[in-house]
Formats: C-alpha cells, structure tokens, sequence
C-alpha cells in the first residue's frame, strides 16, 4: 500500500490499485470506536446509453441502474445482505445517483467478516425473470410515493424546464412505463460492462487495521474472480446550452404556500481536475458572499417580507454548471428580479473572499476528525474528478477576488428557467 496525506488536515490515506483495476483507500483513525465502508460503481442513472464490445451503440430504459442496485440485494445462496449485516448491529445501505451506485455498511465490530461479505454480494448477481418482475411494482409504488411530496415535484418540473436531453430531465428511478421495460438481459448487459473493478472503487474509514483489511480483501475469491477489463464509456451527452422552458407556472397537490425554483444554466470547459476543483469552490464562495445567511441579500428580503424560505446551491453537471434557487414567496415576479440585481451588481471585496475561505478552511478542518466525512470527500472527488485530491486547503488559500469575478462574469443571465409552484 502506499501511504498519502492529505495537506493540512493530518489525515494518512493508504491506497493500493489491485491487479484487476479496484482502487481501494484504506483511512485508520485511532480514536474512534466506528467504522464506514463504500463500495461505489462509477455509473448512475444519467448512462441511457453505451458501447458494445463490437462498438454498437445499446440503450437502456430510465431507472435501469437504480433497479440494478435494488436487485443486487437478491442473492441466490447467500444470506439476505440486510439480514446478514443486522446480526453484528451494522447498518447496510445502497443508493443511486445521476453519477453512480454506492453499497455501503456501518459498524463498530467484525468490518473484516462485514467486509468479506459486501464484496461477495456485489459481486455475485442473481436476476431472473421472476425476482426482476417482482421488483418492477416495488419500484413503481416508490416512484409514486415520491410524486406525491411537494418539493420532490417541483424540483422535478425544474430539472425538466433546465434540460433539454440529459437524463436529470427523468426522476433517477425513471418512470413507471420505462421500468416496466427493464429484463434480465437488461440488467446483466449493465452489470457486466460497469460493475467492473476497473470502474469501481472500496473505501474504509474509521477504527479499521490497514494490514488485515487489505488481506481480507485481496483473499475475497469472489472479487478475485473478476477479471481486469477495458473501461467502457457511456456514450456522451450532446446537452445543449440553453434552457428548454424560460419561465412556467404548475399546480402542485399539497402545497401550502407557493415555492419557486430559479435555475441559472451555461457551460465551462474546465477538464484540469485543479482548475474545476477551484471553480467549483470560487462559485461556492460567490453565493455564500451574495446569499449566505449573514448576507444583506438575505437580511433585505426578509425585512420586504419577500419569502419566507430561501436556499441557494450549485451543480456542475459534466461541463454543465446550475446555479439554482429555492424560494417561498408570494412574490415569485419580485424576488426573481432582486435575485438576479444581487447576482449582477452587489459589490465583492477582498475581505468578503478571505473571510469566506477560512470558513471553508476551517469546515475542511473540522470534518477531518469525522471519519465518515473524510470517506465522503473521497467519494466525491472520485466521481466529479475521477481522482482524489490531498492538497484542497492549499487550492482554497490560493484563490481570490479575480477567481470569484471570474465565475460571476461566465453566469449567463439571460439563461435562466423559472418554475412557480402554485397550490393545486
């Protein structure tokens, strides 16, 4: 294994790349009683379509790797994952995003038996006709239970006014018709060409001795099994660059008070992970300045009584960037045009930059003594990098008000998509 540090934080990483492509990252804390194990596929629910290995293109239904991480709890001979892990008082869990699946176990004994037996399941299979149908109404009950919470819809209605042809466009589910459509073939087709070692990735965190872990795994004859593969990329996503729907209003059962959501959409073309890394930070520290709780944005409007809910965030999606409000309002025209004022004219300062960057300083700090926090931040630098980074505090240092500006100067402003939520 080799031992890395992440700068700043005085956290060892040690890492070894096995001989079938699995990356695994090996985190020990010595004070702490608990430990947390990931086990992620770099494939989600925005892969509709891939290459074949006699390169023709396949496409797959809405939902398919959401319902693939449902199926895999199906085992053939093994216990019941769920019932298994329960015995040792382990939490075992799983979840699909639009980038890609986790399976992951919780515990404060046996992580060398628990994690033996994560790689045997996800590792091992099992679809057939009969669970893969009975499975289909159990999706669809979920997908309708969701439709039924307000914010769910509206959120959903935006991502369909924001995109054109990406999947975030369909619920990470998909939709009753598209489930119905998903087999066997289907599922085994997806499995085999992601649930490769060479896409995926093992992380331990927490009270965990590197040494035995590191044997239980390589020892896991079910893991040793899979073979190293060549990468296949799913076929790449021609989004265009403007919104679909500018400005709409639904009626939403069960909505108390109207809810809007402003979404803000354009490209970057930022492939250096250091660079990307740093825009993604430079525009969070732009929005914690203009609309952080402490800011005069938010101390106006609630003074106007303008809403009584505010929450701003941002996505890079691909080279996609979504800056995106929530709101309750009573006046979605008002707060939409005070909104885009705040974005375009308030002044930034130096000191705004530096006061900000040692709050995110000092977040990085802090989440370092908590060892499923330091798992997650590997997490995510291996799904939006593809790599991890171990010098973040010193790209935070680096940046200032020119990085910031710069952010603020790519918005385009007239690109935006405005959904009113009103009650039904």
């Amino acid at each position: 294994m080799i031992k890395k540090e992440i700068k700043g934080i005085d956290v060892d990483v040690f890492y070894e790349k096995l001989e079938n492509g699995l990356e695994v990252f090996l985190i020990p804390f010595s004070n702490r009683k608990n430990y947390y194990i990931e086990y992620g596929v770099k494939y989600g629910a925005k892969v509709l379509e891939f290459k074949s290995d006699d390169n023709k293109k396949i496409k797959i239904p809405y939902g398919t790797a959401h319902f693939l991480e449902h199926k895999m709890f199906e085992q053939e001979d093994e216990k019941d994952p769920f019932s298994f892990f329960s015995e040792s008082g382990s939490d075992a869990n799983a979840s699909t995003s639009y980038d890609f699946t986790s399976y992951t176990v919780e515990g404060i004994k046996d992580i060398e038996k628990n994690m033996d037996f994560l790689l045997n399941y996800v590792n091992s299979p099992y679809f057939t006709d009969e669970n893969v149908e009975k499975e289909k109404d159990i999706i669809i009950e979920e997908l309708n239970m969701y439709k039924d919470q307000p914010e769910n819809r509206l959120y959903d209605e935006s991502n369909k006014a924001v995109f054109v042809r990406h999947p975030m466009r369909i619920d990470i589910g998909g939709t009753p018709s598209s489930v119905r459509k998903i087999t066997k073939e289907v599922l085994y087709d997806c499995y085999n060409t992601f649930y490769q070692p060479s896409n995926m990735f093992l992380i331990a965190s927490g009270n965990i001795d590197c040494n035995k872990l590191i044997e239980v795994i390589k020892n896991n004859k079910k893991l040793n099994s899979r073979k190293k593969s060549i990468k296949k990329n799913p076929v790449i996503i021609n989004e265009p660059l403007e919104v679909k729907t500018k400005e709409k209003e639904v009626k939403i059962k069960n909505l108390m008070i109207t809810k809007t959501v402003l979404s803000f959409k354009y490209k970057i073309d930022e492939s250096d992970i250091i660079k990307k890394f740093k825009y993604e930070v430079s525009l969070n520290i732009l929005l914690y300045v203009l609309f952080g709780i402490s800011s005069e944005f938010r101390e106006n409007v609630y003074k106007k009584e303008l809403c009584t809910l505010f929450y701003s965030s941002s996505s890079i999606i691909d080279n996609i960037v979504i800056i995106e409000f929530l709101m309750e309002t009573k006046n979605p025209k008002e707060i939409k045009n005070e909104i885009i004022n705040c974005l375009k004219n308030t002044k930034i300062t130096k000191e705004d930059v530096e006061r900000v960057k040692k709050v995110k300083i000092s977040l990085e700090v802090m989440d370092s003594d908590k060892p499923y926090k330091v798992l997650n931040s590997i997490v995510k630098d291996l799904i939006d990098y593809d790599d991890v980074l171990y010098n973040k505090i010193e790209l935070i240092r680096s940046l200032d008000l020119k990085d910031i500006e710069k952010v603020r100067k790519d918005i385009l402003f007239d690109n935006y998509s405005y959904v009113i939520g009103i009650s039904k």
